[in-house]
């Protein structure tokens, strides 16, 4: 049976633990008929790295942002950079990953808030959507949306409640479900999947991080996409095939690939 086409919508592979078999990974990513994955930025210092790569690999996208979590990495001047290379870069899918990070106890949310912000009116004055990184801070991302110009876009990760899901659904954006679906224990996140429509539904893998239950601690990679689908198949009692298509659909029309 041929497989079904897919897109990782939020994938490091531009991360040094890739180096040694970058192109033996997506040699079979082809094969599994992952069509496209898209390469989130973190820093500027990164960015050139998913650029490079994208370059190289008609089926890589690249993203560039500067994440809640580095505020150390960056500076004034990185905003500068971002606004630049959006202008510069026409082939650059998404202004992310970025947004708010209140897990750390010891993170400057001010500082996280002024950059996030700052994005937001980047991305709106070159059009692009937004790769959302969000943890412990869902409200406060979603009244920004509200009272901020944005383009859609994907929110990373999700760990939010199905209310919240609706709530960023509502503003256009897709719901990203990744390995935390494969655990047996992630109950919020399951009635989520099964509850919100499909066409609101990207799939991702974060590797290197976020590995599904079956290889807890070991890197991830892309190659675990159709494994993910299928858990998201079998939780909405849908066909892969059924997750598949409309999943590439969604991240297709967000990212216009």
């Amino acid at each position: 049976m041929e497989s079904c086409p897919l897109i990782d919508s939020h994938c490091h592979l531009d991360f040094p633990l890739f180096d040694g078999d970058r192109d033996a990974i997506l040699q079979r990513c082809g094969e599994l008929n992952i069509q496209h994955l898209i390469l989130p930025g973190v820093s500027r210092f990164q960015w050139e790295h998913a650029l490079l790569y994208s370059s190289k690999h008609r089926s890589l996208s690249a993203a560039v942002g500067l994440h809640p979590l580095f505020l150390e990495q960056h500076s004034e001047d990185d905003l500068s950079a971002l606004d630049s290379i959006l202008t510069t870069t026409p082939e650059i899918v998404a202004v992310g990953e970025i947004g708010l990070d209140y897990y750390p106890s010891e993170i400057d949310r001010d500082r996280q808030l002024t950059l996030f912000i700052e994005q937001l009116a980047i991305a709106s004055r070159h059009q692009r959507p937004l790769l959302l990184h969000v943890r412990k801070a869902h409200q406060d991302v979603i009244e920004l949306l509200r009272n901020h110009n944005h383009h859609r876009g994907i929110v990373h990760a999700f760990s939010g409640s199905l209310e919240q899901a609706l709530q960023y659904i509502k503003e256009g954006f897709l719901i990203g479900v990744g390995g935390v679906a494969t655990h047996l224990n992630a109950h919020k996140l399951h009635r989520t999947i099964r509850e919100i429509p499909l066409e609101s539904i990207a799939l991702e893998t974060d590797a290197p991080d976020l590995s599904p239950s079956w290889a807890k601690g070991e890197r991830n990679s892309p190659e675990q996409l159709p494994a993910i689908a299928k858990t998201v198949a079998d939780l909405r009692g849908e066909t892969v095939q059924e997750i598949a298509n409309q999943t590439t659909k969604n991240v297709g029309e967000i990212f216009r690939l």
